[in-house]
């Protein structure tokens, strides 16, 4: 008996080391703030990054998203030198390069999305689904009304451009064309 307890707080103290660092710093904490500090120097394009824990069938994962004119190899070197090498034994590092111009288009689109997601919200209308916002071949809002709804496609596709157009959101949509289709099905 005496012997299971000593084992079990022998495993316990080694698994508490490599997850937490002597000032209770997490690993997830420790992994964050150096994605963090590579994200605020704009040295390597980070336009995103998560950490991912594994599900059982999975490896823990951090992916990170970089601007494709950026060095990889300069980003995997800082995290070397970063990174708790526990982390990175841990952790399986994915990363995914992309055009700049095309990740601002997505993300003002999922931004418009936001916005007419709440303004059908606020305005309670029922019956009515919002698509994940499509980008090629180009940018579209698409919107679902059901059959049975008294709302016309035609009159909340006029409201949704008035919101978009209005001087609220003329920043945010003014270097981007796209197009709102509302559908009944």
């Amino acid at each position: 008996m005496i012997v299971v307890v000593v084992v079990l707080i022998f495993n316990v103290y080694i698994n508490k080391d490599d997850v937490y660092t002597n000032n209770g710093e997490s690993q997830t904490d420790r992994i964050a703030s150096v994605l963090q500090n590579a994200t605020e120097t704009d040295k390597f394009g980070i336009f995103s990054a998560s950490i991912e824990q594994g599900d059982g069938g999975t490896f823990p994962t951090i992916r990170i998203g970089m601007d494709e004119t950026k060095s990889e190899q300069e980003l995997r070197e800082y995290l070397g030198k970063s990174l708790d090498k526990s982390d990175l034994r841990q952790y399986n590092i994915v990363v995914f390069k992309k055009d700049i111009q095309e990740l601002e288009k997505e993300h003002t689109m999922l931004e418009i999305n936001g916005i007419v997601y709440d303004y059908i919200k606020e305005k309670n209308y029922k019956g009515v689904q919002i698509y994940y916002p499509s980008i090629e071949p180009e940018p579209v809002i698409k919107i679902t009304i059901s059959e049975n709804n008294e709302l016309s496609s035609e009159d909340l596709k006029t409201e949704l451009e008035n919101l978009l157009a209005s001087k609220d959101f003329k920043l945010l949509v003014k270097d981007i064309s796209y197009k709102i289709q509302v559908i009944k099905s």
